[in-house]
C-alpha cells in the first residue's frame, strides 16, 4: 500500500501544513522555528512522535490481546547525532502489575510496529 502526505506553504517562513483530504482530522502544522510566540512541532519532532505513537499502539494492541492489564505505556523517541550516524534512541515503559516478563515479552513485539520496521530496514528515498 502506497501512502502519500501532502504538506503545503503557509504565509509564515519555514510553516507548513498538512493537506491530508481526511474529514474529520486536524491539519498538522509544522515548523522550524518558533513564530510569533506559537510553538508548533519541527520535523524531526514529527518524526520521533510517529514512532513513540505507532510504538505505543504496538504495545498496547500486544497487551490487551494477550489479556496483559496495564495502566499506562509511555514512549520516549529522540534522535540524536553522533559520528554522522543518525542515532534513534527510543524507551518503552509499561506501568503494569502483571508479571516482567509477560510485560518484557509484550514491550519487545514493539519491533512489529510499521515505522520501526521502515527505519531498520533498507531505504531508499526516490525524488521526482
Amino acid at each position: 500500500m502506497i501512502h502519500s502526505f501532502n504538506m503545503k506553504n503557509t504565509d509564515k517562513p519555514y510553516l507548513t501544513q498538512s493537506e491530508n483530504g481526511i474529514e474529520g482530522f486536524a491539519p498538522i502544522v509544522a515548523d522550524s522555528r518558533v513564530q510569533q510566540g506559537v510553538s508548533n512541532m519541527s520535523p524531526s519532532e514529527l518524526f520521533e512522535a510517529a514512532l513513540a505513537s505507532c510504538t505505543n499502539m504496538t504495545v498496547s494492541g500486544v497487551l490487551r490481546k494477550r489479556g496483559i492489564p496495564y495502566d499506562d505505556i509511555f514512549v520516549d523517541v529522540s534522535m540524536e547525532t553522533e559520528n554522522g550516524r543518525t542515532v534513534i534512541n527510543r524507551k518503552v515503559t509499561v506501568i503494569s502489575d502483571a508479571p516482567e516478563a509477560d510485560v518484557k515479552a509484550a514491550v519487545e513485539r514493539a519491533k512489529n510496529c510499521h515505522l520501526y520496521k521502515v527505519l531498520t530496514g533498507e531505504i531508499e528515498v526516490k525524488d521526482e
